[in-house]
């Protein structure tokens, strides 16, 4: 049951009860203090250093854990650029042994008429060092490579400040929708003290039998309906305050206040044309800038594979310093130096099988980047529009709820003064405080709709991003 249609059924349903003129009059002045009592109420809700919506955006973007998970897919990929960047570096390695071998029986060679004998040695020893260059890839594949990896890096940077924006976003609706419940419950729990004391009318009328006795158990009824939707109105105000300070993460001891004065006037943009808020949002909305970027690196990441279609030109060099060196002839027992360096051409059909089945599913995901963007593009020109009339419709109901308030409270005062001068009956003064409750809630409600909407509105514009 809604606050709006449980307070009408209440009162309503207490007027016929109070067709007769209270039994005592009220003063000319009651009206007037009524509603000075129901400002003194709200003024007291809104607090001068209490939490405003930027307060609990800024908060939630430092502790939402989707923003700390993006923080660590950054870490992710600024390992990934790093990489990247390390496979220009040439393989460069060195090698240190020792080698035991067996005995055999020394050789001898005749050579005309000569007889030459080589030495058997059994210990080996060995330093060396080698380097190697893939020069075809310097020029084709690494230059991609590492542009690739600096996108997914720019990528996972935008996401987190994406992460962020939206966190922010969701903080500020809560808090709005907190606001929203805060004030409900306070109109529910003055409804419901209004209801006590017609029902105090009505029993002390039921006292000297001027109303019987079921007439005054209906009045009970009533009250007992107002007191319900006020419980229910205290729970849901508990669970928003409950959902914000999750977001927030505020502390249990923590008591939250409401900042921001939702009474004041705010002027909300005019109307643009949806092709040029679509250009807008385009250029400042951080999810169509991740997409743009992965879709630019997964190209990237293309190119470079395509070089493994292609044979690789190499170069190399090697240094062995030897105890014997396997260079010279016969073999010494003393280290010497030696060197070689030279080129090689290589191709490798398996690794030209792999990257075609590389570069097949890299144009897949290219794809489906690419409808993620369409699908985003068409979901944001109607998220525009939704939100562009969600403002006019809370501007329009501002301006009639306003108008709307105006005249119940001037039909409450008037209603107060007809019934003090015995020209009006008190069902007539429940309708109007009927009246003027139902013109609070709508007054209230359409100033948290339009805060909502402007909200909405500049996310979908991509203005939150800061």
């Amino acid at each position: 049951m809604t606050l709006r249609l449980s307070l009408a059924l209440t009162l309503l349903a207490v007027s016929p009860a109070l067709a007769q003129p209270a039994p005592a009059p009220a003063q000319p002045s009651a009206a007037a203090d009524d509603m000075a009592a129901f400002e003194k109420e709200l003024d007291a809700l809104f607090s001068a250093g209490g939490l405003t919506a930027d307060q609990a955006a800024q908060r939630a973007a430092k502790v939402s854990p989707s923003v700390r998970r993006s923080a660590a897919e950054v870490e992710v990929a600024i390992a990934q650029a790093q990489a990247a960047e390390l496979t220009r570096v040439p393989q460069v390695g060195a090698t240190a042994s020792y080698t035991r071998l067996s005995p055999i029986d020394a050789s001898t060679i005749d050579f005309g008429g000569m007889s030459f004998a080589f030495p058997v040695l059994l210990n080996s020893y060995l330093l060396q060092g080698r380097a190697s260059i893939n020069l075809s890839d310097y020029v084709v594949r690494y230059p991609k490579l590492i542009d690739a990896a600096r996108l997914g890096e720019e990528v996972a940077r935008v996401s987190g400040h994406s992460s962020a924006v939206s966190a922010g976003q969701e903080a500020r609706l809560a808090y709005y929708e907190w606001v929203r419940a805060k004030l409900q419950n306070l109109i529910a729990k003055r409804q419901l003290e209004q209801v006590r004391a017609t029902l105090g009318q009505v029993r002390a009328l039921a006292e000297v039998q001027r109303l019987s006795r079921a007439d005054l158990m209906r009045v009970e009824s009533n009250e007992a309906v107002a007191e319900q939707a006020s419980i229910q109105l205290q729970n849901l105000a508990d669970l928003r305050e409950e959902q914000l300070r999750i977001l927030i993460d505020a502390a249990p001891e923590q008591a939250l206040t409401i900042g921001e004065d939702i009474r004041a006037d705010i002027t909300a943009p005019g109307a643009g044309k949806l092709d040029e808020l679509m250009g807008t949002a385009k250029k400042q909305r951080l999810d169509f800038k991740v997409l743009d970027t992965g879709i630019e690196a997964k190209e990237k990441q293309r190119a470079a594979e395509r070089a493994s279609y292609y044979p690789k030109l190499s170069a190399f060099g090697q240094v062995d310093f030897a105890n014997p060196n396997q260079r010279i002839f016969p073999s010494e027992d003393k280290f010497n130096l030696t060197w070689a360096v030279g080129a090689q051409i290589t191709w490798t059909l398996n690794e030209t099988l792999f990257a075609k089945t590389t570069d097949r599913r890299l144009l897949g995901e290219t794809n489906q980047l690419r409808a993620d963007r369409e699908n985003l593009e068409r979901g944001a020109r109607i998220q525009l529009l939704a939100a562009q009339q969600a403002v006019a419709i809370a501007q329009a109901a501002l301006a009639t709820s306003a108008k709307g308030l105006a005249a119940a409270e001037e039909g409450y005062r008037v209603r107060r003064e007809l019934l003090n001068a015995q020209r009006a009956t008190a069902v007539e003064l429940v309708d109007a405080e009927t009246d003027l409750t139902r013109a609070r809630i709508a007054a209230l409600n359409a100033r948290v709709d339009l805060r909502v909407a402007m909200v909405q509105l500049a996310h979908a514009l991509g203005n939150d991003v800061k």
